[in-house]
């Protein structure tokens, strides 16, 4: 079991600090599993925070990682940074985070993505480690359907797990106090380019709905933050 700490910061400043205590950038998954476990009050739900998972656009269509091939989230073990966070971060105060010389591996990013989309296809939706999303744009799902969407599925790590949660996000504030969460997309430019991810407060505002967002190039952003998570210590047994 993991403890998450919320770090505040832009993009680069936030992941500095989870690398500074030793935490580990947390996933969609860890995030809303921490949610459903410390209820809607809790800390977790009242913010937005940029997760471990990214969405690319490659020749043309929509990748979503997470974790290991999220190029936003790249870990140097020796120096203890995560390297691409600084110029991701930069790039996004004007422009685009492009892949065109980003590396997963010490191989090109997109090459990688590509190779890994194409062995997961078969693959059921929790083992999926990047998937192809097309051409997807922004749409609204059903709180009681969040299993039959594939971006949600693929982000909570499995269509049980996504109904859970998007049940859990459905009656958060009274029966059927949120009946729809928008997934937002990003437009296709036609190049190659990774954009953040943004997992909702849990609201039921006008215009919140508990959204997930796909299309975050706020990287910039100084007052935004993410989860970085770290192994609980053991209850000590009693003699």
């Amino acid at each position: 079991m993991k403890n998450y700490t919320r770090q505040y910061g832009d993009f680069a400043t936030a992941l500095e600090k989870v690398a500074a205590a030793n935490q580990t950038f947390a996933t969609p998954k860890e995030v809303i599993a921490d949610r459903m476990n410390q209820g809607v009050n809790s800390e977790a739900c009242k913010e937005y925070a940029w997760l471990n998972a990214s969405f690319s656009e490659v020749n043309g269509d929509i990748l979503a990682t997470k974790g290991d091939f999220n190029p936003l989230s790249v870990f140097d073990e020796k120096t203890k940074k995560f390297i691409y966070a600084q110029t991701a971060t930069d790039a996004t105060r004007t422009g685009e985070f492009y892949l065109d010389n980003i590396l997963l591996g010490n191989e090109p990013a997109t090459e990688v993505l590509l190779r890994v989309v194409d062995q997961d296809k078969k693959k059921p939706i929790h083992l999926k480690r990047v998937i192809n999303l097309g051409k997807a744009k922004t749409h609204d799902v059903p709180t009681d359907c969040y299993a039959d969407d594939d971006t949600i599925a693929f982000l909570s790590e499995g269509q049980t797990k996504a109904r859970k949660y998007g049940l859990f996000v459905r009656n958060a504030f009274g029966d059927n106090s949120i009946p729809f969460s928008r997934v937002y997309m990003q437009g296709l430019i036609g190049k190659n380019k990774c954009r953040g991810f943004v997992l909702g407060r849990v609201d039921y505002g006008v215009g919140d709905r508990s959204y997930f967002d796909c299309f975050n190039k706020g990287l910039c952003n100084v007052i935004g933050s993410v989860f970085g998570g770290m192994n609980a210590p053991k209850a000590q047994q009693k003699i």
